[in-house]
């Protein structure tokens, strides 16, 4: 795990991603990603743009499952009793 600073770039922040991630995920510069956030753990998910089907299916349903989970919390404790 990397911490990287938060830093304003004109009206907007921005996070400088080292070469090496850059590099691992197959990407170069100029190259388009989606951004995803999941609301229940609070993270940032950045997906290169040509791969997205295949990461962001997994990241739905993991989305999905953990709100699910959340609002369902007291059913899901009742079921595992039986």
């Amino acid at each position: 795990m990397r911490v990287q600073k938060i830093i304003k770039i004109g009206n907007s922040a921005g996070i400088i991603l080292p070469i090496d991630f850059i590099r691992s995920a197959k990407l170069k510069v100029g190259d388009e990603v989606e951004m995803e956030l999941d609301k229940v753990t609070k993270s940032i998910l950045i997906t290169p743009k040509k791969f997205r089907s295949k990461i962001m299916k997994k990241f739905e349903f993991y989305t999905w499952l953990n709100e699910y989970t959340e609002k369902n919390k007291e059913l899901i404790k009742a079921l595992a009793k039986y």
